[in-house]
Formats: C-alpha cells, structure tokens, sequence
C-alpha cells in the first residue's frame, strides 16, 4: 500500500478559488486509476466560508449520479489541502474546443464553425444532465433538493475524445439548506457576469430558468463563434445581462443558421423566465425534435470524430501526460523472495548400533529429499546413530538402501494419495460450480420474457423500457404491446409538453397482462391547430414525426390538434398512401386557444399548406 492514496500530476485548470490537477489513485496489489483532482488553493485553505463551499460541491456531487454529471467519488486532504476526487473526463472543455475551432483555417472569405447539428446535440446532451440535477430527490427522504447550478458556461461542460458530454463544478449551486451548509445571501450574486440571467445578475432568487438561460447564451455562442455578453467594461457587462440587450443578431453573424434555429435560441433568451422553456427536458426534446424533423442523427459518434480532429495535438499531448503520470508513480517493488514452497517430508534413517537388534530402524524428518541422501552424504552425517558403521557390517549398506527405496516408494504413494485428493476435491468444486451454473440457467430459462398490453392518455408516446428506446424511439399509439425481461423493469411514458410517467413492473411476481392507464400530466402551455384538407386523393397527415398521426380525404376533411406547444415550430407532412411526402411546412403556432385555434390548410392541388392566411410551399417529395 503506498504512503499517500493519491499521487498530482499536472494543473489542468485553475481558478480563483481552486485548482484541478491530472491525479493519479494508487492502492493495494498495483491498483493505479486516473482521476481528477479538485484541490483547493493554500491560501484559501483557511477562509472557512470557502472550506465549507467547497464541501457543498463535494457532498452534492456525490448525490449526482448521472452520464452527462462528472461524477464525484469522494472528499480528502491531499498534501494538507481539502480535496474534491472527480471522475477524470479525458477529452476538453467546450471553451477550449470553440477556441480551437475558431483558430482552424477556412476557406477565403469564411469563418471556421462547429456545424450547427453538433451545436445542439451537445447541447441537449448538457441540458439532459443539468435536468437530472434540478429534479433530483434525496434517496431516503424523498425530498426534493432543489439543485440549480448557476455556473453554467464553456468551461463548466467537458466533451470527452469518445464525444460524451459531461456538466461539471457544482461549486455555487443553490440547493436546499437541509443538503447544504452554505446559504448564498440575499443580494449576493456569485457566478459568471456574461453567463447570468438578469434575475441572477440582480441578486433575486433562481430556478432552473437560470440555467436555462445560461445554456442558451451557451448555445448562442456556438452557433455565432462570438461572446454574446462582452465588453471591457465590467459594468457595461452587468447592464447589458440585467436588460438582456443582446447585441447582435444571430443570423447577421452566421447566415447559415435557420430562422427556426433563431426562435429556438432566443426563446431560451427571453428576459422574462415565464416566456423560457419551463424546464431543461422541454428545452432538450425541442432540441431533438428539431433534429429528428430534418432526419439529422446525431450521436457521441459524430462528436467524437469533430474533436478528435480538432484537437488532435491536444489528444496526444494529453495521452504524453498520462503516461508520464503513471510512468512518476511506479513505486519501487519491496524486496522480497519467491514464496517459500512448504519442505518436501522426507526421511531420515538412522540404526540404533547401541541396540541389540540391529535391524531397529530410527525413521524421522529431514529437510533434504530421500533422492538427495546418497550413501556417502549418509557417510558424512554428523548424526550419531547414522550409519557410518557399515564397513563393521557388511549387510547394513545393502539394507540401508533397501530400506530408503522402501520408504521413498511409500512417499511416493503418500505424495500421489495426496495429488489425487486434491484432484478430487477439485473435480467436486468444478461439478458443484457447473451444477449451480446450470441450476442458475435452468432458473432463469424458466423465467420467459413476459408480453404486456400498455396504454397511456394521451394515447400517442414514446416509450423507453429500461432506460432503451422501444420502436426505435418513435411515436407509438395506444394501447400497445411490449415485451419485458425476466426480473424489474422500468417502463417510461414520454410525451412532449407532458410530465414523463415511469412505472415498474417486476415479471417474477406475477404481473398482470394489463396494466392501468397511465396519465400524463400536461405541464406547457399549448395552442391548439385546425387542420382542414382540400383535395380528393386520402392522404396521412404527420405532425411533429408522429407526435399526431391522423388520415384526410374529401369526406373527412377536418382535424384538430389541442396540444401543441405554444411557441415551438411545428412540422407537418401530408403523406400519400405509397409513404410519398407531397407537401412538408413549417408554423409556430402561439396565443391561440380551443374556439380560436391556428387554421392551417393543406391544398393538394397547389401542393402548400397555407397557414393563417399566409402560404408556405416546400419542396415536394
């Protein structure tokens, strides 16, 4: 075991308050793990308000168990300073991956950018894990902690080289007094000045919104390759946040941004946080929807290879760094010899001269092994009863040898008895092994897949069954089938602009093949459509890939949809019966209501759709 658990390597960032550095973990049998290490600065060891801020982070990182949270393993003193153990996230932050981007070469007349669909996966990918945080429960209470990270910037979101997208430094999060020793005070603002909401920037109280807005300035940044909030003027800074003055305009600055892009960023911009998106799960699957309308896919994949390519010197020299680290921290092997092996019984023979019989036999241990004791070695013992007295008698030789075959056979045998014991007993535990494998099989061989009926109001959603995507993420109408695993299953009900329902079903206790209706419970605001058809040939009209599915002909002419977002675009394809899209257009429905909804009119002949008076003609499919 080494003197000290945790070994520094390099300072990979450094602020105001703390340091992180390349670490290294070492523990018993050669255990070596990277980590990193968030160490607070010497000189602000003794400020006990930032001592026990820093045990805030440590202690809410830990409750934050997430894929896209660095996660938190642990708090100690290393070489005298109170020390966050972090998950090490070998890749960059997003600063550096912007600044790298910015500085590659472009063709002339072009400025280098991150494509726009890699902006907003990683995005949501950020805006998926800070939602895990705003919603998380203490596990034995149940309360609500009431997380908001307030710290939200380029620098706090780590991208591995594998294309993960991680939220770290929980530093200044607001959360509940009861997980918290800390308590910013009123009027007190902590943070970043150019990634503040204007609630935050004014001292007022936060909420998730916060950080939605943070994100979005985010966001905004990646799409334009500029500072959205900046000025050499700290307080010229403070005015723009606190009025929101955004002082460009997005497609000003990069004309390859769709208006649609636009909307969706500077709704997350709105001063007011009611006009934001109410949650970090509303502003993710409108990231996605926006994706999955265009058929763009986007993974970790594609990250991965913009990265890598990006910040190819970055990666080697990282790799360079790495093994240097765990290069340093070999520690010399103790001094040791090969285990001991037990001494081989061997036998020692000795005739008792003194007795009158002089075939009495004196049998004993030895530590050399029978083969090793040659009638000369025998000669030389200094053993006083030994027999060195053969040229007395001339028959001792001849039965002294025999004797020692006689009893090297019968080590002999005692040596393979014991072989074959172990064999055995080998064998036993192997069959015994092999008979609870098989019982093990045969158990849960006899456990089947069990196929249940589900339906969910609204009836329309996605359904994820543990933690996968059933029907490959699509839309699906119920009631409908699944198909669970043998053992606990969780069952997710996803419905944009609804609460997501999860239940458990455990298919050893004998569920029921019918479960009851799940009820999602809506949370947005929304603004209800009316779609009217004109044209003779039946045609399925897709809202949003399959959020609303519904068939059009002449006699049946007429749809309505009551729960549409209020302010997110809206997709709409009317597809014949070959699955020919012919018409495709896009509207962003808002301040309507049930007896005055957005009219929305699909012309067949024209080939458009013509929403509230005004006609938009895609292309035709």
């Amino acid at each position: 075991m080494a003197s000290k658990p945790y070994i520094l390597g390099s300072v990979v960032a450094r602020g105001g308050m703390a340091e992180i550095y390349r670490g290294l973990q070492v523990g018993e049998d050669g255990f070596q793990r990277l980590v990193a290490i968030k160490r607070i600065l010497p000189h602000q060891a003794q400020n006990a308000e930032f001592s026990e801020m820093f045990k805030d982070e440590a202690h809410i990182g830990q409750r934050l168990q997430h894929a896209n949270i660095v996660k938190v393993e642990g708090f100690d003193i290393i070489e005298g300073s109170p020390s966050i153990i972090m998950e090490f996230v070998d890749g960059s932050d997003l600063r550096a991956l912007l600044a790298a981007t910015e500085s590659r070469k472009a063709p002339p007349g072009k400025r280098s950018l991150m494509p726009i669909e890699l902006c907003l996966y990683i995005i949501a990918e950020a805006a998926r894990g800070l939602h895990y945080a705003h919603t998380r429960r203490d596990d034995v209470s149940g309360k609500a902690l009431n997380i908001v990270h307030r710290d939200i910037s380029p620098q706090n979101i780590l991208i591995s080289w594998e294309g993960e997208v991680k939220i770290t430094d929980f530093g200044i999060a607001a959360a509940d007094r009861d997980f918290k020793q800390t308590e910013t005070k009123a009027g007190i603002v902590k943070g970043k000045y150019s990634y503040m909401s204007p609630e935050q920037i004014s001292g007022k109280k936060c909420d998730p919104r916060t950080d939605v807005f943070a994100l979005s300035i985010v966001l905004w940044e990646m799409l334009t390759m500029h500072r959205m909030f900046t000025s050499d003027n700290e307080f010229e800074v403070i005015e723009m946040v606190r009025n929101c003055n955004i002082p460009l305009r997005m497609r000003d600055v990069n004309s390859n941004i769709p208006e649609d892009v636009e909307a969706l960023v500077l709704r997350g911009l709105s001063k007011d946080p009611r006009r934001r998106y109410e949650t970090m799960e509303v502003f993710e699957r409108t990231i996605r929807a926006y994706l999955a309308g265009r058929n763009v896919s986007v993974s970790a994949n594609e990250v991965s290879h913009f990265i890598k390519d990006v910040l190819s010197d970055r990666q080697e020299a990282s790799r360079d760094e790495m093994r240097k680290i765990l290069t340093s921290a070999k520690l010399p092997a103790a001094e040791s010899s090969p285990p001991k092996r037990p001494a081989t019984p061997s036998v020692e023979l000795a005739f008792d001269l003194n007795s009158s019989n002089n075939s009495t036999l004196t049998v004993g241990r030895a530590t050399k092994s029978p083969t090793s004791l040659l009638p000369s070695q025998l000669q030389q013992s200094n053993g006083p009863a030994m027999v060195r007295a053969a040229s007395a008698h001339r028959s001792v030789p001849q039965r002294n040898h025999e004797l020692r075959l006689q009893e090297q056979r019968r080590h002999s045998q005692k040596q393979a008895q014991s072989n074959s014991s172990v064999l055995m007993f080998a064998a036993v535990c192997i069959i015994l092994l092999a008979a609870a494998v098989g019982f093990k099989n045969y158990k849960n061989a006899a456990k089947q897949a069990l196929t249940l009926v589900v339906k969910a109001q609204p009836e329309t959603v996605r359904i994820k069954i543990n933690e996968k995507d059933h029907s490959g993420g699509r839309f699906v109408a119920t009631p409908t089938k699944i198909r669970l695993d043998p053992g606990l299953n969780s069952v997710e009900f996803i419905r944009p602009g609804y609460t997501s329902e999860k239940i458990f079903v455990n298919t050893d206790d004998g569920a029921p093949k019918n479960l009851p209706i799940v009820r999602l419970k809506p949370i947005a605001t929304f603004a209800p459509v009316r779609i009217e058809y004109r044209g003779t040939e039946p045609l399925t009209v897709n809202v949003n890939s399959g959020f609303f599915k519904q068939k059009v002909s002449s006699q049946q002419n007429m749809i309505q949809i009551s729960d549409l977002t209020s302010g997110l675009p809206v997709e709409l394809a009317a597809v014949t019966n070959e699955k020919k899209t012919i018409i495709r257009c896009v509207f962003t429905p808002a301040n309507t209501s049930e007896r005055r909804p957005l009219l929305v009119i699909i012309d067949a002949s024209k080939q458009a759709c013509e929403v509230s008076g005004t006609s938009r003609k895609e292309d035709v499919r």
